[in-house]
Order: C-alpha cells, then sequence, then structure tokens
C-alpha cells in the first residue's frame, strides 16, 4: 500500500500497544486470571494418580511423539507429579512453558506461590494455547492417542526410575539473597544511630521485629519532611522570597520626626548639627526654626536640595551660565543646581532663589558634611500610590519604580543655570498637558538620550517610590494565590457534587419503592438511636399494588392467580438485566456444556419446584437431556464433565447423548432423596420480581471473633428478617478460631451454632477439614468445621409472626490437633475468613482443585438450599456487632441488578450510642461527613475508596455481553491471589494486610477493575455501636488512620482512575494523602492563624479562607443534607474536640506504625497476639485437593457401599 494511503487511514488510538501483547507480569493488574484462563484452554489430561494412571511423558515428548505432535501417553504404577512442559529439545528453556498449569495430585496441596518460575504468556483470540499448539476448537479436547501393551510396560519401567520431587516448604524462597530496596536502604540510613544490638537490648530482639521498628522511623521521618514542606510552604517560603523590607512611609505621612532626602526617610530625633551660620551648635534641625529648613524646623519636610547629587548623570545637561553666581571649572562642573532650601513634602512649596547669609548657604559641599551625610542610616522608604501619583495638584511621573516631582525643575534658577536640551522643556509641558502625568514614562523613554535624561531626573528630583511588590513577594502571592485556588476547588467541588448527590442522585440509585421518604428517614433516624430497637414494619410497594394508581380500581389478580406471577404489561415494557435465574429460562442462551457437574434442573413459571425427584435435587434424570442455566466455566466441556477424556473412545458416549453423573443417580433413589434437606425453600420462577426486578441470589457473610451473645443475636436477626426473600439469601457465618470473648460464658463457635436448627449433618457428627489459611509457617494449615441448617429465631427479639425459614451455614475456624492446647486454636484473622469464601467462590468458578473444607462448603449449600453454589452472584460482608435495617438488602441488591458495572457498594453506618459518653459524641458528625460528603463525593465518580467491612456488599461476578457469559469480580484469581498473600516482610503489607483488611480489598478491586464501579447507597442503612471510652477509640483510629496512609499510598499508583492530572481522582487521592499525613501539624497551623490574626496587622485574609472554608463547608452540608437540627448540635461537639481528630488519634496511631494487633478493639481471653508471626514450616503434604468431581464420586461411590476404584477411561460406567 503507498506511504501516503497509509498515512491517510491511520488514525491514533488510545494505545498503539494492543492490551494481549503487553509485558506481562505479577504486577500487571490481569496476570492471575490470564493464567487461570489459560489454563482452562489447556487440554485436558488423563487422570495421573490411581493405582494405573495415565501421564504425559514431557520429558521425553520430543523423542517419543508422534509426527503429529502429540506425545506419548505413559502408564504408571504410582502417582508422580507431572514435569514441567518441555521444548522439543528437552529442556526447559525459552519456548518452553514452565509450569503452565498444577498438577492435579489428589494428595498434595501444591503451591504455585513457592516457585520462582514465569508462567505462560496470555491465550491469543484465535485460540491458541500457550505451548504453541493451535486449537481448533476450544470445545473438544486434544484426542490422545492409543496405547499399546508394549508401550504401557516400558512406560512402568521408566515411571520407576524416576525419583519423587522433594518437598518444598515455606521459606524454600526465603533462602536466596535478594538486594535491599531503596526504602530500606533510607530507613536504615535514618536509623544509623540504632543497631540490631541496641534494638535487641530494647525488647526487639527478632529481624522483623527490628525491620518493622526501622520501617516506622522511616516514615515518621517522611512524614516530618511532608509536614516541614507544607509548613514552609504556608509560611516560610513567604519570609524566604519576600522578607519584609524597611520601614516603608506613605507620603504625606512622613511625621515630623523624620527628614526626607531623595525618596528615603532619615530619623535625625537624636542628631546634633554642628554651628553654622543661624544654627546653634548642638541644635535638632528638626525642630530648630532656620532659614533653610522654615520657621518650624525641617522636620517633615524634604530636604534632597539640601543634600544634592551633582555632577553625576547630570553633567553635560545642567550648564551654568555665562554671568552664574554657583561655583563652577571649565569641565562644567558645578558646586550645586538648585537652592537649598527644605520644601513640603506635598510639593506645596513655591521656588525660593534668595540666599539668607552666603551664596551656597546650607547646601552642605564640605567634605566633612558629604561624609557626615552619607554615614546617616536610612530609616525607611517614602512610597506613593497610584492615587497618589495621578494627584492633580502635583506633576508626578514614574521611571523605573521612581516617583519624580517634574514641578521641582522650576527651583532651577535660569540666571544660574541653563539646560542644553529642549526634551527637559518638553517633558514639562507635555505635563501641563496632562499628557503624561500620573503615568509610567519608563517605556517613553527608551532612547540612549531620554535614558540619559531619566537618570539625571532620578538623581535630583526624586521624591519617593512606586508602591510595588518585589520579583519574590510577587512568586509567593503566585504559589499562595494558585494553592488557595486548588484548596478551594477542591473543597469547593466536593461539597457541590456531595450535595448534588444528596438531592439528585441518591434517590435514583436502585428501587424505590416507599411511599414516603422523608417519613421512612425518620423511622431510620429514630430506630439508630438504639441498638437493640426493632425496625418498623417495611411495606412493598410494588407486591402490593401502590405503585401503579390503575390497580386500585381495576384488579389485576384473582384467588386462583400464582403469588409469583408479575405484571405482563410492565415487563413488556421495560428490559430487565441479566442475572443467572433469568438466563436459565432462555430460549436462546444455552450457559453450560452439556455434561456439567454443576447443571441442574430449572423449573419456569408453569412448573412446580418439586415437580420430580431428579429435578428437585439438582441432576438430570435418566435418559434425558442435561439442563442448562449456570455460567460456562470454561471453552472446554472435559474440564466439567464428571467422567473426562471419555469422547471419541470406545465406550464413550457420542455427542448428543447425555454424560450420566455417577452411577449412584440411577441405582440407588435413596441418595438423591438424602442429598437435600427436608425443609429447602422453593425457588420461584425466575420471572418473579417482587420488587420490581430479577432477583439474585445473595451471600450474607458475617464475620464473627469475640462477640457477645447479644451482639451475634442482633445481626443475625437483621439479616434474617430483611425483607429480601429467603430463596435467593443464605446467611454464612465464620468463626475466626475457638475464641471466647471477655465477659462470655460460651465460645463464639458455640455462641453462632446455638442460634441454629435443623441442620443436615448433627454437630456431634461434623468432622474438621483441612484447608490452606492465610497465614505463615505450619498456620498455614488450619481446620474448619462446616456446620449446615437453618438460623432459630429467639422470640423475645423476633416476633413469631416475622420468623422464616432461613438457611444458614456455619464454619468454625478450630485449628489442628497441634493447637489444641493454644489459646485461640484456628485463629487466623478476618482476611482469612473472608479468603475461604472468596478462594471458594473462584475454584467453583473456573473448576479447579478445591480442598476437602471447601468441597464441605459445597455440598453444605447445595444440602440446604437446593441450588448450586455457582449460582450466587452477590455477597453481603457484615460484621458480627451491625444491625441492618430491613430493607438495605434490598437496595443494595437492586443497584447491584440494575448496574452490571456496579461491583461494589456499601451503605450508611449509623451509630446507635450516641449519648452514652462524650467518647461518642463526638463520633456522630465524623461518621456522617465520611458517608455524605467523602463517599457522596466518590460515588459520583464511581471510586469510593473505602468500602467499610462492616457493612459492604461485592459482586462475585457479573454478566458479559449477550452471549451469556460471565466474568469473575470478587472471585476473581487478581483479587483472590492478592487478597490472600502471605508473604508480608514489609511495614507497608503488614498494614495493610493485618489492620486494614477492608480498605485494602477496595484498593485491590479499584486497581483491577478501574473501568468498574464501588459506589455509596444512602438508602441501606445499618447501625453499630462504636467504641465509648478512650483507649479503646485510641486503638481502633489507630488501627484506621495507618491502615487510610497505606492504601492510599497504594491508590496513588494507579493511574487508571478517573480523570487527567489535577482534575482526576488520583489528584484527590494525593492530596487526602498528604492532608492525612500533616494532621497534627495542621492544627498548629491552624492555631497559628488564629493567633496571628489577633495580635499583627495585617491580618492574614487568605489563611483564613482556608480555614473557614474547610471547617464551615461541612456545616453548610449539615444544614442543606441533614434531616434533624440535632447534627449540627453534633457538629459544634465534632468541632470542639479538633485536637482529638487531628493531633492526638495521629500523632498516637504514627508512632505505632509498627503495632499490628488490634488492641482493645477485640477482647478475647488469652490476650492478643496478631497473626504476623510465623511459626514452624508448611507442611503441604497434609493438604488434599482435588476437584469437585473427584470427590462427588467418591463420596457417591462410598453412599453406594463400595470402595472408590480407579478405572480405565475405556471401562468407566455410561449412560446407554
Amino acid at each position: 500500500m503507498p506511504t501516503s494511503a497509509s498515512a491517510a487511514d491511520f488514525k491514533r488510538k488510545r494505545s498503539l500497544i494492543r492490551p494481549e501483547r503487553s509485558r506481562l507480569n505479577r504486577d500487571h493488574p490481569t496476570y492471575y486470571y490470564t493464567q487461570h484462563a489459560a489454563q482452562q484452554q489447556m487440554p485436558v489430561l488423563p487422570s495421573t494418580t490411581g493405582n494405573n494412571p495415565t501421564i504425559y511423558d514431557h520429558d521425553d515428548a520430543g523423542e517419543g511423539s508422534s509426527s503429529a505432535g502429540v506425545p506419548v501417553v505413559r502408564h504408571s504404577s504410582r502417582s508422580s507429579r507431572p514435569g514441567r512442559a518441555r521444548n522439543s529439545a528437552g529442556e526447559s528453556g525459552a519456548g518452553a512453558e514452565e509450569n503452565m498449569f498444577a498438577p492435579e495430585d489428589e494428595d498434595e496441596y501444591y503451591d504455585e506461590d513457592e516457585e520462582e518460575t514465569d508462567k505462560g504468556s496470555p491465550v491469543s483470540k484465535s485460540g491458541a494455547l500457550p505451548g504453541g499448539s493451535d486449537q481448533s476448537s476450544s470445545v473438544s479436547p486434544v484426542p490422545s492417542p492409543p496405547v499399546s501393551k508394549d508401550d504401557t510396560a516400558a512406560a512402568r519401567v521408566d515411571s520407576r526410575k524416576r525419583l519423587p520431587p522433594p518437598k518444598r516448604s515455606h521459606n524454600s524462597n526465603g533462602d536466596k539473597y535478594k538486594p535491599p530496596s531503596l526504602w530500606q536502604v533510607y530507613c536504615s540510613l535514618v536509623t544509623f544511630w540504632a543497631p540490631s544490638k541496641v534494638l535487641s537490648w530494647c525488647g526487639m530482639p527478632a529481624k522483623a521485629r527490628q525491620s518493622a521498628w526501622r520501617e516506622k522511623m522511616g516514615l515518621i521521618s517522611f512524614i516530618l519532611i511532608i509536614a516541614t514542606f507544607v509548613g514552609f510552604l504556608t509560611f516560610g517560603f513567604t519570609e524566604t522570597v519576600c522578607s519584609a523590607p524597611a520601614l516603608r512611609l506613605r507620603i504625606n505621612t512622613v511625621n515630623n520626626g523624620y527628614m526626607i532626602i531623595q525618596g528615603r526617610a532619615y530619623d535625625l530625633t537624636r542628631s546634633k548639627h554642628p554651628a553654622a551660620a543661624g544654627i546653634p551648635f548642638g541644635s535638632n534641625i528638626l525642630y530648630t526654626p532656620t532659614d533653610a529648613g522654615g520657621q518650624d524646623g525641617a522636620g517633615g519636610q524634604d530636604g534632597s536640595f539640601l543634600f544634592q547629587n551633582v555632577n553625576g548623570n547630570c553633567k553635560g545637561l545642567f550648564l551654568p551660565t555665562d554671568n552664574s553666581s554657583i561655583p563652577h571649572d571649565d569641565d562644567g562642573n558645578l558646586a550645586w543646581y538648585f537652592p537649598c532650601k527644605a520644601f513640603n513634602q506635598d510639593g506645596s512649596s513655591e521656588p525660593n532663589y534668595t540666599w539668607p547669609y552666603y551664596n551656597g548657604y546650607a547646601c552642605h559641599t564640605s567634605s566633612l558634611a558629604r561624609e557626615s551625610y552619607y554615614g546617616l542610616q536610612i530609616t525607611g522608604e517614602v512610597y506613593f500610590t497610584w492615587d497618589d501619583v495621578r494627584n492633580s495638584s502635583r506633576n508626578l511621573v514614574v521611571y523605573n519604580g521612581n516617583v519624580l516631582d517634574l514641578d521641582l525643575l522650576g527651583w532651577l534658577d535660569p540666571s544660574d543655570i541653563k539646560l542644553s536640551t529642549n526634551r527637559f522643556n518638553q517633558l514639562r509641558d507635555a505635563t501641563d498637558a496632562s499628557e503624561i502625568r500620573g503615568t509610567d514614562i519608563t517605556r517613553l523613554m527608551t532612547s540612549s538620550s531620554d535614558r540619559h535624561i531619566a537618570k539625571c531626573l532620578t538623581e535630583t528630583i526624586r521624591v519617593g517610590s512606586i508602591d510595588t511588590d518585589t520579583i519574590g513577594c510577587i512568586a509567593s502571592d503566585v504559589v499562595l494565590y494558585v494553592s488557595l485556588v486548588f484548596i478551594v476547588v477542591i473543597v469547593m467541588v466536593k461539597f457541590f457534587i456531595a450535595v448534588i448527590f444528596a438531592w439528585f442522585l441518591s434517590w435514583r440509585v436502585g428501587v424505590n419503592y416507599s411511599k414516603s421518604e422523608k417519613k421512612r428517614i425518620a423511622e431510620i433516624e429514630d430506630w439508630a438511636d438504639d441498638i437493640y430497637r426493632p425496625a418498623p414494619h417495611i411495606v412493598n410497594a410494588h407486591n402490593n399494588g401502590a405503585g401503579n394508581r390503575g390497580s386500585r380500581f381495576f384488579p389485576r389478580t384473582s384467588r386462583f392467580t400464582s403469588p409469583y406471577a408479575n405484571n405482563e404489561r410492565s415487563r413488556s415494557r421495560q428490559r430487565f438485566p441479566t442475572t443467572m435465574a433469568s438466563q436459565s429460562q432462555s430460549s436462546t442462551s444455552h450457559l453450560i456444556v452439556p455434561g456439567s457437574m454443576y447443571a441442574h434442573s430449572r423449573n419456569d413459571s408453569s412448573s412446580n419446584f418439586y415437580s420430580s425427584a431428579a429435578s428437585a435435587y439438582g441432576f438430570p434424570a435418566a435418559n434425558s437431556s442435561p439442563a442448562t442455566g449456570t455460567m460456562p466455566y470454561s471453552t472446554s466441556t472435559t474440564s466439567l464433565n464428571v467422567y473426562p477424556n471419555t469422547r471419541g473412545r470406545e465406550g464413550a458416549p457420542a455427542d448428543n447423548e447425555s454424560v450420566r453423573l455417577s452411577t449412584v443417580l440411577a441405582e440407588d433413589d435413596d441418595a438423591i432423596g438424602n442429598y437435600y434437606h427436608d425443609n429447602v425453600v422453593p425457588q420461584p420462577p425466575a420471572d418473579y420480581k417482587p420488587f420490581n426486578f430479577p432477583l439474585v441470589h445473595t451471600m450474607c457473610l458475617v464475620t464473627a471473633y469475640s462477640e457477645s451473645v447479644e451482639g451475634l443475636r442482633t445481626t443475625l436477626d437483621s439479616i434474617a428478617t430483611t425483607d429480601y426473600p429467603n430463596s435467593h439469601k443464605l446467611i454464612i457465618a465464620i468463626c475466626d478460631g475457638l475464641i471466647r470473648g471477655a465477659g462470655n460464658d460460651m465460645t463464639t463457635p458455640e455462641i453462632v451454632l446455638s442460634m441454629m436448627t435443623d441442620f443436615s449433618v448433627p454437630i456431634e457428627k461434623v468432622q474438621p477439614f483441612s484447608y490452606v489459611a492465610v497465614s505463615s509457617g505450619s498456620k498455614r494449615h488450619n481446620m474448619a468445621k462446616v456446620y449446615a441448617g437453618f438460623y432459630a429465631y429467639d422470640s423475645e427479639t423476633v416476633d413469631p409472626a416475622k420468623q422464616q425459614r432461613v438457611p444458614m451455614l456455619c464454619v468454625v475456624k478450630c485449628g489442628t490437633p497441634s493447637e489444641a492446647g493454644q489459646a485461640k486454636p484456628g485463629n487466623r484473622g478476618k482476611r482469612d475468613s473472608q479468603i475461604i469464601l472468596m478462594s471458594f467462590f473462584q475454584k467453583v468458578m473456573f473448576d479447579e482443585r478445591m480442598t476437602e473444607l471447601e468441597y464441605e462448603i459445597f455440598s453444605g449449600i447445595w444440602r440446604i438450599t437446593g441450588i448450586s453454589p455457582d449460582m450466587y452472584e452477590i455477597v453481603l460482608m457484615v460484621d458480627a456487632d451491625t444491625k441492618v435495617y430491613p430493607d438495605s438488602l434490598t437496595k443494595m441488591i437492586s443497584c447491584m441488578v440494575y448496574d452490571p458495572d456496579v461491583m461494589g457498594l456499601c451503605g450508611e453506618t449509623k451509630i446507635a450510642n450516641k449519648r452514652q459518653s462524650w467518647v461518642t459524641m463526638i463520633q456522630v458528625f465524623e461518621y456522617y461527613v465520611s458517608h455524605h460528603l467523602t463517599k457522596a463525593f466518590e460515588s459520583v465518580f464511581g471510586g469510593v475508596t473505602c468500602l467499610p467491612g462492616c457493612f459492604c456488599m461485592y459482586r462475585i461476578k457479573a454478566p458479559k455481553g449477550e452471549d451469556g457469559y460471565w466474568v469473575p469480580i470478587l472471585a476473581n484469581p487478581d483479587i483472590v491471589e492478592r487478597y490472600s498473600d502471605n508473604v508480608i516482610d514489609t511495614l507497608h503489607k503488614k498494614n495493610l494486610m493485618l489492620l486494614g483488611e477492608d480498605r485494602y480489598l477496595s484498593t485491590l478491586m479499584l486497581r483491577t477493575f478501574p473501568k468498574r464501579k464501588q459506589i455509596f447507597v444512602p438508602q441501606a442503612v445499618c447501625k453499630t455501636q462504636v467504641p465509648d471510652t478512650f483507649r479503646v477509640l485510641l486503638s481502633q483510629r489507630r488501627r484506621w488512620i495507618n491502615s487510610t496512609v497505606h492504601n492510599l499510598m497504594e491508590l496513588t499508583l494507579v493511574n487508571s482512575l478517573c480523570g487527567v492530572f489535577c482534575v482526576s481522582m488520583q489528584f484527590v487521592v494525593v492530596v487526602e494523602l498528604v492532608g492525612t499525613l500533616v494532621l497534627p501539624v495542621a492544627l498548629a497551623f491552624t492555631l497559628y492563624v488564629i493567633v496571628i490574626a489577633i495580635v499583627r496587622k495585617p491580618v492574614p485574609v487568605i489563611p483564613l479562607i482556608l480555614l473557614a472554608l474547610v471547617l464551615g463547608l461541612p456545616g453548610v452540608l449539615i444544614i442543606i443534607t441533614a434531616h434533624r437540627w440535632s447534627y449540627v448540635m453534633w457538629m459544634l461537639i465534632y468541632l470542639g474536640a479538633l485536637p482529638v481528630w487531628n493531633f492526638v488519634l495521629p500523632l498516637n496511631a504514627y508512632w505505632k506504625f509498627d503495632d499490628f494487633s488490634w488492641g482493645e478493639t477485640r477482647q478475647v481471653q488469652g490476650g492478643d497476639k496478631g497473626h504476623d508471626e510465623a511459626e514452624g514450616e508448611f507442611d503441604s503434604s497434609q493438604i488434599k485437593m482435588r476437584k469437585w468431581r473427584d470427590f462427588e464420586r467418591e463420596k457417591r461411590q462410598v453412599q453406594q457401599g463400595g470402595f472408590p476404584q480407579a478405572q480405565s477411561p475405556g471401562t468407566w460406567p455410561v449412560e446407554n
């Protein structure tokens, strides 16, 4: 193609590098997702376990492969971990795929992070595999070649010669030397004065503890540097570049204690004049009447003619006349120019050419007089304003900042002085004509002769200087005003956007079915005053027809109408969003491949939930086609089949035949009936929309640690009694260890289990199962029990009329047998509790190997809900001391349903113990502003930086496109892998992972999905009890402030947030980070400004304006958006506690940067040790991981009364 044509067709794109061609390293936002996606498109290998496993010999692929490139299949009598894929030369190197997927070893956990190897490159759109092979179809696996008996025997011999791979411990990578980072070098330099031995003597013997202390000191020094810079920019910069000048006196205000000479004021109050004609010895000329100074003395007058500058720039311009009485020589040097008399500073004196005693009287021409004059100290400058210069009574002009009085040229005696040029007369005549009077003539006097004349005038008739600023002062003003504009713009924009959100946007978020929003807000305020106060009755307007006025007169239902029926007319007018349940009803959407182990029958509006045993319990009936309705976990059918690698083999079913999941289904009907709980809540049809939007299945995660019976009961009651249908709601409580809270008679797990009933498995028969915990050392191995049942109400707290059957799952982390004697067995932290659920959903979505615990969770959910866990799209995270308003869950879910781009949201948290103590009182306004100012502003741009863990909601997966595909969000490998990072070796990571895990999860979501939204939903409300003692508040805010600082540091590196440069969320994050770091000095600056404004003149107006904006606008926000005047009182209380918020709490937090415990917030019996210390080594062989189909196959075989036996792929039972 010609060059011109190419140039014409070329269009600039956002990036010249395609995303799939960008470098993919571990810091890439989609690194882990790409790895898992590549694994999903890999050909499914035959089983590597059992009595006679089939494995690919990658080591000899180059030698024993067929001409088609298919590696030789070998059989081994024992399990062996597959080796890495190698190139044709049999060596691992460039072009070889190292560790592309975790080996499917059923007996040992495999940790991918323990090997420092690069994983495969992303898969291209054409379906090419990372190893270079290309699949023509992503559905069909690569067929395995037939294997002869000789090859099998040879393979067995070869496999016996192989040595088992060495076991790796958790610190296998720690032996490698890593050079210190620049940050570590800086911290070492800052703490050079504290060697390790000294720190050991001070109670820090551990190396990690010393490193944390050094990093803390480095952060404190960095905070001091920033605070110093901010203080210098606020106060010191002006003092440096615009230092206070000498005393400046305005014209006509110079008093009698000064004399003006050449525009400068001299303090002569203590001067003594030598004896002279008409002047007594020792007299002060300021007050002594003289012929030169006047009858009242020379005080306050201009004495420039008493000390004239002669024979300088005026030489050759002022010439003596032929009969001049002024002494002069042949070179034209004159003794004086003007009569040596003082004149009034206002220019009202008339020329006087008389000499009282002799010619040259008072001209001070002697060398002694000149030296005395030169020795005088200048007191200050006399300045003119432009109004003074434009005074019509005087002929003043400005040249280079000097004010010249052209009227003084009239004091030249024409009989003694003649002018060499007529330019002086032209200037004076132009002045009389008001042509240049009161103007700046600097640009007019640009020729060499004019500049010479201007310099002469400056030496002779200068009366002062124009009132102007220096370059430094101008630069200082520029910096000050630019800072003012930025700060004012940020503050005002946040304020106005928060107001716009409150008035115009908040009510449009989600669904609003309340008759009176004001009435609802009043009820919420009353409800939030007491943690135990029950919520009012919520009426669903969509369900009772209140939303449609015509329904009052023309009923559209009868006693024969199904309660699940919807209005067909309203449904036809609106296209409802996509959900898992709604897709299952679509005739054009086949979302799961035939034979999926997650497939289960769905019922439509015309069928009963329990229509048949097979459909009731989620499995396809015999001789029937598989059901559809769940997500496509992979493009390969074999990745989901219970019996993989059977297609195309002898005895395998044809493509149009369904694969039977197990022989249990056809041979033992009782096994089907026992799989589900008898009290499973029936699932309504997908078109059932009680709130005018499709229902989605939601999990309500409650993380419990050391809460009391009342706290747990309050939380669980509020979730169970929400108005969201119980068929789409599941409560899952995770107890973080066998913990007994301070003052409790029972452990937390015992409290939770006492609030459950109708267990699917009796409590005494529940066994603990292993899983990989988020910890270090031997604590990476943990065990937990899974209890599946239903929530048990207390009739004293919940009216029996409101009690409904709600499925509930309880996971109790009980620890390994070696922890039995410890204080907190099983305790691994809140992040570990969240990872249990997040990792579970990741493995469900990607059909990956799961631990025994995850399989039990899978089975427990299926038993008590009747649906597969892959149907759940949303998870609500609630702390075990929070009470949720009845309709909050519905409002939050509606936001998720109506906007698939929303990946996370939070509601408003209100304080239930406002008046308990002064500590609780000062927190009310802070909670309100953090929600209705900060989060409201961030929500408009879809980037709420902190979704509080006490009350937030995340999307597990989201629909993608119109082809029925779903993408993981919370279950995304990039989220799960980074959030479950157990290598916490820096102070930064420890503050992120151990103290601010909830906020770090929000940060991870924004980093990984910058185009999606995290919003604030003010209609969703919860209440909680805040710390009521100052000691507990100190401990809580220490964690919150430190985690805020480190999470803001993380967000500053995210350049994909909305906006550009200073008009971006990233810039706002930087400003918030700096503002958080300088909080203590900001209070000191505030007090300094107030004091200076009182004692110094002129008043610093700009700092006072900033102070009024920062402190006043939140008060205006209260008046505009709050619904009760009591918040004005809370604001005043908050302002009175500013020293606590801006000084005490930040200083305490910064000094305890290296404290990673929860302190006084959660008191338990046994102390709080934290989770940052590694003990022992992690033995991965104790954790077994298999795919769900393998667990399920073994379980069903056991239920049949047989034992699991390995079978050849060609002999697996299939359905005819």
